[in-house]
């Protein structure tokens, strides 16, 4: 950290207004690291750092750069220039100036007088030195200086007149925009049903993101921009060691595509940054885009790494979502840039077909939908089918182990049938009728139940399996694959084993058989034992809370550092601002309060500080004055 400086402890006395909440924003928006900060002069020095400086001012656009430049370059010592004046010599009004700044005052780039006025009030503007002199600094870096802030305009953007090319890009862009509704819907099913395990180093592990993009037919090096839309949204979210699928998920799920995709365009233009998002939507205009990047270049014109690498991946997921198309703005794209996802349907919906109520039912038992298939009906038909291919022509096969599913869940062979026969335009197929049948007559052939606490001491178990067919008990007591479960026979009817219920039953139904809970007062739900954290994580992670915020910790420790020195009546303050100033030998300006309650100010350069008072020669009268620290009223450091 830099060391401290008349600008470092105005700033932390400035500080000293925040709350926690306020503190824990600014520490996160400038990218503060927080485990070395102590108290606010520590804060205040590291917001003040050049490399600090210049990350904070990356993110800038161009306006909020153009006024800071200009106030700097007015005033280069910080000393405050007057709104009015710094409005006229950009050539704008003083809102306009003050909505540039927001930002900037938000940063502490620049601070305004007044706090806690309205911003539209703001009638002072101080820039801190260092920040003007980092902006000074710029066109020896080949970065814009103030005047180029202020004068040269921004690229126009450049339009086809190709009315062909247009409708080819917004063909794609519909294809686009309804295959992310879909993919994003199946990605957020293959978490709910299995989580994702993330890697200490970030992002999901190798398996687990193979089998998340295999079950959504994501392409693999389209699955981050596909999480990234449904974080967005709320959709997905981390806890310390997985990816999950949100409670958000299932209602969004429900929604019509046009629906989930408008959500899905809001939730991205949401991510844009304000002055990007405002600027781009104004200039949105469908085939738009062949200065783009000499645009984006112009309005961040400091733009990191970082901010590009965030710019490219918003262009990415722009083209998931259909909005550009070869870094082409499309129809739709434009109008959910100008106007939000919801006024985009209007254009998209043409383009879309619409949802299906009913389906052809086949006699080789696959279920074949004409169109997108709607949400409520699809999500009954997945109960007692599994999906060969989500979309727009979706594809769903019954087996015997999907009517299982259904009749375990608690559908009547009745209910299933009557369903399909409502669903289907060509009827149900005899061979349909007879595979539910046969599946409800051999459904429960093996029951799972919990021993009895008498017989289970006396035959060291927990679970027991029976059926009345002996073929059955034969095969579970010979089958390789359920060797785990330690099946002992009892009976020529039964078998039993050391392990829970709901993990015996979960591994018989994997394997196949017809096995269904035993009717009782402790039910029994299938379930599968956690594996390894070297394999795909478990279905269900265990319960873990968040992770310690250290930026939380970080603003509640300088927060309770002031507290505890106003608790003091400010002489820890006074001494702490003191100390820097005689580690960095600036000369302070101290009111100190007279044994007959009057108040003289001296203007002092500190030579020392110990047991509550503090030392300095007086350079006025060029004598060493001692002072109870107790005695100082106001303690400031001068510009120099």
């Amino acid at each position: 950290m830099p060391a401290a400086s008349p600008a470092s402890i105005a700033l932390a006395a400035r500080l000293r207004q925040f709350d926690e909440a306020d503190l824990a924003a600014l520490i996160r928006a400038r990218r503060v690291s927080p485990a070395p900060l102590a108290d606010l002069f520590d804060l205040a020095e590291a917001l003040l750092d050049d490399g600090a400086i210049e990350q904070a001012l990356a993110d800038l656009p161009r306006a909020s750069l153009a006024a800071l430049a200009t106030a700097g370059e007015r005033d280069p010592e910080g000393r405050g220039i007057a709104i009015a004046e710094l409005a006229a010599a950009l050539d704008a009004p003083p809102e306009a100036v003050v909505d540039a700044l927001r930002t900037p005052l938000d940063r502490m780039l620049a601070i305004a007088d007044g706090d806690g006025i309205a911003p539209e009030a703001v009638t002072q503007l101080t820039v801190p030195a260092p920040v003007s002199a980092a902006l000074a600094r710029w066109p020896g870096r080949g970065l814009p200086s103030a005047g180029a802030l202020r004068d040269v305009a921004a690229p126009s953007p450049l339009r086809p007149v190709d009315v062909d090319e247009i409708a080819r890009l917004d063909r794609q862009s519909a294809e686009n925009a309804f295959s992310a509704a879909v993919r994003i819907a199946e990605l957020t099913r293959a978490l709910g049903a299995e989580p994702a395990r993330l890697l200490a180093r970030g992002g999901v592990s190798l398996p687990d993101a193979r089998r998340v993009a295999a079950a959504a037919a994501i392409p693999d090096d389209r699955l981050d921009d596909h999480l990234a839309l449904a974080r967005a949204l709320g959709l997905v979210a981390d806890t310390r060691e997985h990816l999950i699928a949100t409670d958000a998920a299932s209602e969004w799920r429900s929604r019509t595509v046009l629906d989930r995709w408008a959500a899905l365009a809001d939730a991205w233009r949401h991510a844009l940054p304000d002055a990007l998002r405002e600027a781009v939507g104004g200039r949105a205009a469908a085939g738009a885009g062949d200065r783009s990047a000499e645009f984006i270049d112009w309005l961040y014109p400091a733009a990191d790494q970082a901010l590009r690498a965030r710019f490219a991946a918003l262009a990415r997921q722009s083209e998931v979502l259909g909005i550009t198309v070869d870094g082409r703005v499309t129809t739709v794209g434009a109008a959910a840039l100008r106007d939000g996802g919801a006024a985009a349907t209007a254009s998209l919906a043409p383009l879309v077909p619409p949802d299906v109520r009913q389906v052809y039912l086949q006699h080789d038992l696959t279920v074949v939908s004409p169109g997108p298939l709607a949400a409520d009906l699809d999500e009954t038909l997945r109960t007692m089918a599994d999906v060969e291919a989500a979309g727009l022509a979706g594809r769903y096969r019954l087996s015997a182990d999907s009517v299982s599913r259904a009749i375990a869940a608690g559908h009547t062979p009745e209910a299933l049938v009557a369903f399909l026969t409502e669903l289907s335009l060509t009827g149900v197929p005899q061979p349909v009728a007879y595979l539910i049948d046969e599946t409800a007559r051999r459904y429960g052939a093996i029951r799972v139940g919990m021993l009895l606490v008498d017989e289970a001491t006396d035959l060291a178990a927990t679970t027991s399996i029976r059926s009345d067919d002996t073929v059955l008990i034969d095969a579970l007591a010979v089958d390789p694959t359920l060797g785990p479960l330690n099946l002992t026979r009892t009976g020529l009817h039964r078998l039993v084993s050391r392990l829970d219920p709901g993990i015996v039953l979960g591994a018989l139904i994997d394997g196949r058989y017809p096995a269904a809970p035993e009717e009782g007062e402790h039910p029994i739900v299938a379930s599968r034992p956690a594996r390894s954290s070297r394999g795909r994580s478990p279905s269900r992670p265990p319960a873990s809370g968040p992770a310690p915020d250290p930026v939380v910790e970080a603003a509640r420790r300088l927060h309770g550092a002031t507290s505890s020195a106003d608790a003091a009546g400010g002489d820890a303050w006074v001494a702490r601002q003191w100390e820097l100033a005689l580690r960095a030998k600036l000369p302070v300006r101290a009111t100190v309060r007279l044994p007959d309650g009057s108040e003289r100010t001296f203007e002092l350069e500190p030579s020392g500080i110990a047991a509550g008072r503090v030392r300095g020669r007086d350079l006025a009268a060029d004598v060493e004055r001692t002072l109870p620290i107790a005695s100082i009223t106001a303690l400031d450091v001068p510009d120099a």
